[in-house]
């Protein structure tokens, strides 16, 4: 009895889905304008997510490179990014010796970072100049940073009016690419290339300039100011401890909260949280338009009552029940959002392949948007209730006629 029941349901679901396909049919126009509401809608949001998580996975891949290891120690007030490190100073020379002799600290560096007008060959191009002691210039280069020469050399203890230069300034910035040897000129200074980095995937390092830090200081006036000290813990296990006790000591020196040391894995936590608000929020713009569809749903939806209340009492009129007028047309609007949601994540994800074809002529760190299967089963769920919500109103009205009614109907 009950797999006979089971068979009946299963043969009035079969029937429901054959007369709604063949309304989608019928309606060609108006359904394919309601099927390009929800392509659209569903395009946007898969396109814009996969885009916020390719953003967080570059981040992150990024400062993974940084190593598990390294602290880094910068104002306070230069917010949370370390990209924005030159922005709050107030760090000193002093304080590198501090910072070494914290316990379970191998090593730390001081950085200045200024931006300037830098000439070469007659052309003048504002970029970032970063100043480092000569004397540790190797040990920055190696142990904390992991860049690599592509040509050249690092600058020798006490060497002053010489550059490391990225190899996007070096090979692209510029009309002439730039080699060892060359001259530039930061403030009437006359700065020699001594060595070009290979590309590190960072805009503001393949981009930067770096001299020694006295050199820098001569150009700027400023003899004792840091923008960054970057520091190594000897163990990885401890590098939060080690990392809270430079804190500690910084706010002994300068009160509670003046300057930050911030781990690789604390800055992933806290690009990881603005990137899925920016996620999130992309997704919610995206979102509007599948808002707009649902309502061009409802739209065909109220149309197609209208345009079969007379089949609908003849339905009615050999025995169907409000239940099964109502299954027919929640499977009609379901199926237009399910097309809808099918045809949208295949425009979603050729969307942020051509996003990534994009990226990869224009930027110059390695970006790749992400589309999961998780985001695809989403979308498209998001669009059946979107489409089974819309037609919820009509079909109950398709479901509340009367049969005599509906038959005089013309």
């Amino acid at each position: 009895m009950v797999l006979q029941e089971k068979k009946e349901v299963i043969r009035l679901i079969k029937e429901s889905l054959k007369i709604s396909l063949d309304s989608l049919r019928h309606r060609k126009v108006s359904s394919a304008l309601t099927i390009l509401g929800i392509v659209i809608g569903i395009t946007a949001i898969i396109g814009l997510v996969s885009i916020g998580e390719g953003l967080r996975e570059s981040v992150s891949e990024q400062l993974e490179q940084f190593g598990s290891d390294k602290i880094m120690i910068m104002s306070s007030y230069a917010g949370n990014l370390p990209g924005t490190a030159f922005l709050g100073e107030g760090l000193k020379d002093s304080d590198v010796k501090k910072i070494e002799r914290v316990r379970g600290v191998s090593l730390a560096i001081g950085i200045v970072f200024k931006t300037f007008p830098v000439k070469y060959d007659n052309k003048i191009k504002t970029t970032y100049v970063a100043g480092l002691p000569a004397k540790d210039s190797k040990k920055f280069f190696s142990d904390l940073q992991s860049f690599k020469l592509k040509e050249g050399r690092y600058f020798k203890e006490n060497e002053d009016d010489v550059a490391v230069l990225g190899i996007k300034i070096a090979e692209d910035t510029f009309d002439k690419e730039i080699n060892i040897g060359d001259y530039l000129e930061i403030k009437d200074k006359k700065i020699k290339v001594i060595g070009i980095l290979k590309s590190i995937g960072s805009t503001q390092d393949d981009q930067s300039v770096i001299i020694p830090i006295e050199t820098l200081r001569d150009i700027t006036g400023e003899k004792d100011s840091l923008s960054m000290i970057f520091a190594k813990a000897s163990e990885v296990s401890r590098v939060d401890d080690i990392a809270k006790s430079i804190e500690n000591k910084l706010d002994k020196e300068y009160g509670e909260g003046a300057f930050m040391a911030m781990t690789s894995e604390q800055i992933i936590e806290r690009i990881g949280s603005i990137l899925s608000i920016l996620s999130f929020v992309l997704g919610g713009i995206a979102s509007i338009s599948l808002i707009v569809a649902g309502v061009g749903i409802a739209n065909t939806m109220f149309t197609s009552v209208l345009e079969r209340t007379r089949e609908i009492g003849i339905m009615k009129a050999i025995g169907a029940t409000n239940y099964n007028i109502m299954e027919i047309f929640l499977i009609e609007s379901a199926l237009l959002g399910f097309i809808g949601g099918i045809i949208g994540c295949v425009f979603g994800f050729i969307f942020s392949k051509i996003v990534n074809v994009i990226a990869a002529g224009m930027l110059p760190v390695e970006f790749k948007t992400v589309v999961t299967w998780e985001m695809i089963l989403l979308g498209l769920g998001f669009s059946v209730v979107v489409g089974v919500i819309s037609g919820l109103y009509p079909a109950r009205k398709a479901a509340k006629l009367q049969p005599v009614e509906a038959l005089r109907y013309e």
